[in-house]
């Protein structure tokens, strides 16, 4: 460098180091008290802000110096509260079985479950769960007997998921009464079995249940977004024997008694 740039630098130096003591004075005698206002003054000096931090501001002076100053101004907005995620209020659950029926029509296997979304666990369970796990087992027998799996809506229960468990385990029994095999249910089917449940039938009905039910792959193919912009009837029938809510509310009450 020149005698005369080198000049010129270091007055560019003392020019950036007097804007930035008068700054920083001025911010701690409180005539700076904003950001705007901070931001506003160094406009007027020629100065492009470079920096936006919580505490400090850096500026680029004409020159291409470069120089910071820090405050502790309390002019940032409160942050808004952020709204709080509520999980979707449970009602009810569907009690549902899943079914294969060898082709020469003298074994059955079965699942019963419950869920408060028929569509997410229908789905769960067409994507086949891990092996020990839920309907596994269910598949690999209509896997063995080149068999389909069927769905169908067994009922509706109004109240908490320990209420429901009665019903899934009552519909568990009567599907044992009927001959039904339950691959695997000493790992999902350890649930109370009463002998009679309010507004229930009081055995596995063959000819309902087959009438209501549908391969659980149409279900699933009814259930892409396509279909279901222009399907208008619901993808699984409610069996005759659904008892009404309020019925369904006298029964969880009947089942929480003394």
């Amino acid at each position: 460098m020149s005698d005369r740039e080198v000049r010129m630098d270091r007055e560019a130096i003392e020019h950036a180091k007097r804007l930035k003591n008068t700054l920083q004075a001025a911010i701690d005698a409180g005539v700076i008290r904003t950001r705007q206002q901070l931001f506003d003054v160094a406009t007027r000096n020629n100065l492009s802000v470079t920096r936006k931090g919580r505490d400090y501001a850096g500026f680029l002076c004409k020159s291409g110096k470069r120089l910071r100053v820090r405050f502790d101004f309390k002019d940032r907005p409160s942050p808004c509260p952020k709204p709080s995620l509520r999980r979707t209020q449970v009602t009810g659950y569907w009690i549902y079985a899943l079914m294969a029926y060898s082709d020469d029509g003298t074994r059955k296997a079965c699942y019963i479950g419950q869920t408060a979304n028929l569509r997410k666990r229908l789905l769960e369970h067409f994507n086949r769960p891990r092996e020990g796990r839920g309907s596994y087992a269910l598949f690999e027998w209509a896997k063995h007997e080149q068999v389909e799996v069927r769905a169908a809506v067994l009922t509706w229960i109004a109240g908490s998921q320990s209420n429901a468990t009665y019903f899934e385990g009552y519909w568990l029994g009567c599907a044992l009464k009927a001959g039904f095999e339950t691959p695997d249910a000493h790992n999902w089917g350890r649930l109370p079995k009463p002998q009679s449940l309010p507004g229930q039938p009081i055995s596995w009905p063959v000819t309902e249940v087959q009438a209501v039910s549908m391969l659980l792959a149409d279900i699933i193919m009814k259930s892409s977004p396509f279909s279901r912009c222009t399907q208008t009837k619901p993808l699984l029938s409610r069996p005759k024997w659904r008892s009404t809510r309020n019925q369904t509310n006298r029964n969880v009450a009947l089942l929480t008694a003394p």
